[in-house]
């Protein structure tokens, strides 16, 4: 049974991120994706700048698969809405580090380090 409804503003985690976009895990354990054109509405070079593995985030939900697996938005959400779901009182789910990849960081921290030098 799919919990979610297109429009609806809900949190999730990252759990894991690509050049691509991220990958959201939501508190019944449903996973999404966040693609890398739903984040702003502007130009993103580089995604990492603007995602962090683990943190929460609030997104609109824009398509919902047959499996349930969701298609989110951050671009779509109006400040109105912002302000409403902070005024409600949703609770935060914590996501256990197990779920969390953080493959993507470590090969991208070497490749930082030597722009940074």
């Amino acid at each position: 049974m799919i919990k979610y409804k297109i429009g609806e503003i809900v949190e999730g985690t990252i759990i894991n991120i690509r050049p691509f976009g991220a990958i959201m895990l939501f508190d019944d354990g449903t996973k999404g994706l966040l693609h890398i054109s739903e984040i702003a509405n502007s130009f993103i070079k580089n995604i990492y700048r603007y995602l962090l593995i683990g943190k929460t985030y609030q997104v609109k939900v824009i398509e919902i698969a047959d499996d349930g697996f969701l298609k989110v938005s951050m671009s779509k959400i109006t400040q109105e809405e912002k302000d409403q779901y902070r005024s409600s009182n949703v609770k935060r789910t914590p996501v256990s580090e197990d779920c969390i990849d953080f493959e993507a960081l470590k090969n991208k921290i070497e490749e930082w380090t030597k722009e940074e030098n």
